[in-house]
């Protein structure tokens, strides 16, 4: 493999068996296409000197488009992913980061792993799968302006939600299956304890679609930012949906009051759906304005992600 110099486009995006990579693809400088990295495991049985590893990515600065690394956590220090240089890839739109699977006790591993990822700024779309880590450094979620997608999806033992709400560019978000979460803040507009001053006074500025699903545990979702009446949340957001949320009692008022919302979707979410139930529900005035609605129990159909669809 390493005397294909001249390769530019690898794809081994079917092969969802493969361990590794060989390591004679860390000599392909010219690659700007590979679509999956998998993370050599430490129980595989195979030669070290035989294996990519991660930080073998390190000469690749002409990757571009979508890059999927699968099995993280597996690496066996930090140093494979600063070694990996993501933040000189500056072509890479699309990255895709997925934790193996692991217990409690992989929570420090995973957080050496984050905090270690330093995307470039030119990043439009950010997925992370499998986060054992409870939370995301915030400087690294702030530092990627360009960000317009990101999915976060089933991180075990998270308990708050990232300050998402600086990002200037994002427009899709998607978190799912946070089953610790039991209440959503105003750190999930990031609002800190002592309040900075907001440009143009705008948190989400430019989001349009958001979808939080499989949250089993979370009661409460706080919005209200007092004594700051001037900030505007989620000016355009145009499409939101709820879904397996059984627990929750019921939506921020900034949600009702977006304009330019257009669809609301409440699936499988027990309480919610009895109090905004059409004409009947305590809550359905505050909502009866939006021009598309829909309040259904039944099991959800597919849920799409930026980076493809996985089914519930």
């Amino acid at each position: 493999m390493g005397k294909l110099i001249n390769l530019k486009h690898l794809y081994v995006w079917y092969c969802d068996q493969l361990k590794y990579l060989p390591k004679g693809i860390g000599s392909l400088k010219s690659l700007q296409a590979l679509d999956r990295f998998p993370v050599s495991g430490h129980g595989d049985d195979v030669e070290d000197d035989e294996v990519l590893k991660l930080g073998d990515l390190g000469i690749m600065d002409q990757l571009q488009g979508r890059l999927w690394i699968k099995g993280l956590g597996n690496a066996k220090d930090a140093s494979e992913v600063e070694k990996a240089q993501l933040g000189n890839k500056k072509h890479l739109s699309d990255l895709v980061l997925e934790f193996r699977e692991g217990n409690e006790e992989q929570r420090e591993s995973d957080e050496e792993m984050l905090k270690a990822l330093q995307p470039h700024q030119n990043l439009e779309r950010l997925t992370i799968w499998n986060c054992h880590y409870t939370t995301w450094p915030l400087y690294r979620i702030q530092s990627l302006h360009n960000l317009r997608q990101v999915a976060l999806v089933d991180w075990k033992f998270c308990e708050v939600l990232p300050p998402l709400g600086k990002l200037p560019s994002l427009e899709v978000l998607y978190i799912d299956s946070m089953n610790n979460v039991k209440k959503v803040g105003v750190e999930f507009l990031g609002i800190e304890e002592e309040i900075e001053t907001f440009s143009a006074g705008i948190l989400f500025p430019k989001l349009k679609h958001l979808c939080i699903g499989d949250m089993p545990n979370w009661e409460e979702w706080e919005g209200e930012i007092k004594d700051y009446s001037e900030i505007t949340i989620m000016p355009r957001l145009s499409f939101l949906r709820i879904s397996w949320c059984p627990k929750l009692k019921g939506l921020p008022d900034f949600v009702c009051k977006i304009t330019a919302l257009r669809s609301l979707e409440i699936r499988t979410c027990a309480i919610l759906e009895g109090d905004y139930e059409k004409d009947v529900g305590k809550e359905w005035a505050k909502i009866s304005h939006i021009p598309n609605i829909t309040i259904k129990s039944g099991k959800e159909t597919i849920v799409e992600l930026p980076t493809g669809q996985f089914t519930k």
